[in-house]
């Protein structure tokens, strides 16, 4: 182990910080070699049993290499000058982190640096990359929602400068109501949280699966806001069939019912 560390000393600290850290080189564009790497032993088994067998905790870090002249004048064209720091929440921690630097680089920006780090069922990443022209716009109207298309399912991640604390990020999504979508409502997963954002005014949504049953979540930026959604949602279901209030602490057990984290 020590011969492998020699080779990067500028890493030796991170070594001795983090207690289970893996860090990985992801070389420029178009780059053919073998990725460089130190930590855990790739495991060929399915990527799901792969994600649960990687403890919470675990850091991995991506940097990119030098940038060639094809990439520059890409960069110039298409990217925005200013590189921003921003994490993005909800990844699932099945993704590999190739697939994660894939896909923000080929949806969100080009991305310079990537660390991420598994929380249970998902991960948390921390990038630095330069916005495209279109994300940088959303960017800065306060947009938080980034949709990622992964074997043809959608899935919704949100962004936030990686300033803001984590307790802030909270505060921000501290409003949620949360609805059973029965089994009758074939839409798809894009189409059913468009439609509830529209219909509650809300400013994000996701679906969770649970068993099988799919249950949306929406989050409001006032509590006047969640009230009133569900106000309206009484008005236009049948009994049990409306929006229920979700604290932070609560999630949704088994038997798809909405239980308190006992912490």
């Amino acid at each position: 182990m020590q011969a492998k560390i020699q080779f990067l000393p500028a890493l030796c600290k991170l070594q001795i910080v983090i207690l289970k850290c893996h860090v990985t080189w992801m070389e420029p564009l178009g780059y053919t070699g073998a990725k460089k790497s130190i930590g855990i032993r790739p495991n060929k088994k399915r990527k799901r049993a792969r994600a649960q067998q990687v403890k919470n905790g675990t850091i991995y870090v991506t940097e990119l290499g030098a940038i060639g002249d094809d990439d520059k004048d890409r960069l110039e064209k298409h990217f925005t000058d200013r590189s921003r720091d921003i994490t993005f929440y909800d990844i699932p921690a099945y993704w590999s982190d190739d697939e994660i630097f894939q896909q923000l680089r080929d949806n969100v920006g080009f991305v310079e640096y990537m660390r991420t780090k598994k929380c249970y069922k998902y991960k948390t990443v921390r990038v630095t990359l330069r916005f495209s022209n279109e994300y940088e716009k959303i960017y800065k109207e306060g947009g938080v929602n980034v949709p990622l298309t992964r074997n043809g399912r959608q899935y919704f991640i949100r962004m936030f400068d990686s300033r803001l604390s984590y307790r802030n990020v909270k505060e921000k999504f501290r409003w949620q109501a949360v609805k059973r979508l029965d089994s009758d409502v074939q839409k798809d997963d894009v189409l059913v949280i468009k439609e509830y954002i529209k219909t509650y005014k809300a400013f994000f949504g996701k679906i969770i699966r649970v068993k099988g049953t799919r249950f949306i979540i929406l989050y409001f930026i006032k509590e006047m806001d969640l009230m009133n959604a569900i106000n309206e949602s009484i008005k236009n279901n049948d009994l049990g069939q409306s929006l229920w209030i979700k604290k932070e602490c609560d999630y949704i057990d088994e038997n798809g019912e909405l239980q308190e984290l006992n912490r």
